[in-house]
C-alpha cells in the first residue's frame, strides 16, 4: 500500500481502489475501409456471429485466426470523410458487473495532408472469453499534428 502509494502522489487521506481487472488483449486486424457506414462497437461472441461480421471490414492483412474455446472479439470502427483517421483500443476492464472497452480516436490536425476520400477506420482485437457480462465502449478523441514545430 505505501509503495502503491508513494508512486501515485497519494496524500496521506487518499484511498486506493482497485477498479477491476485489466484483460490482455491481441489485436488480429487493423485497416481503413469497411461496408459498413455506421460506428462500430461489437462484441462478437462466437466464430459463426464472425463468419458474418468479418466480410464487412476489409483488414490491410488477413485477420489472425481467433481461439473461440477461449477469445472472443471485439471491433471498433467509426465513419470518417478522410483519411489519417486511425482506432487505438487502450483498455480492456472487467469491473466485476460490466466490461469496459476504452479506445482512442486519433483525428488529424488541420496541418496535416490526407487522403479526401470516405474512409473507415477500424482495429479488431481478440480478448479473454467473459461471457454474458454486459459491455461500454468509451471513446476519447486525440488531435495530432503532423508538422514539426521548432521551439
Amino acid at each position: 500500500m505505501l509503495t502503491a502509494c508513494l508512486a501515485a502522489a497519494c496524500s496521506p487521506d487518499s484511498e486506493i481502489t482497485s477498479e477491476g481487472e485489466y484483460l490482455f488483449f491481441e489485436r488480429i486486424g487493423i485497416g481503413q475501409a469497411s461496408s459498413v457506414r455506421d460506428t462500430t462497437e461489437w462484441v462478437i461472441r462466437d466464430s459463426l456471429s464472425w463468419v458474418q461480421a468479418s466480410p464487412q471490414f476489409q483488414p490491410l492483412a488477413p485477420f489472425d485466426p481467433v481461439r473461440w474455446s477461449q477469445s472472443m472479439v471485439l471491433a471498433v470502427g467509426i465513419p470518417t470523410e478522410s483519411g489519417g483517421y486511425h482506432i487505438e483500443i487502450e483498455s480492456v476492464e472487467d469491473l466485476g458487473e460490466e466490461v469496459v472497452v476504452s479506445y482512442l480516436f486519433h483525428v488529424p490536425a488541420q496541418d496535416c495532408i490526407a487522403l479526401q476520400a470516405l474512409a473507415y477506420p477500424f482495429q479488431v482485437v481478440q480478448v479473454r472469453r467473459f461471457d454474458d457480462k454486459p459491455v461500454r465502449f468509451e471513446r476519447r478523441r486525440q488531435r495530432y499534428e503532423c508538422t514539426w514545430k521548432q521551439n
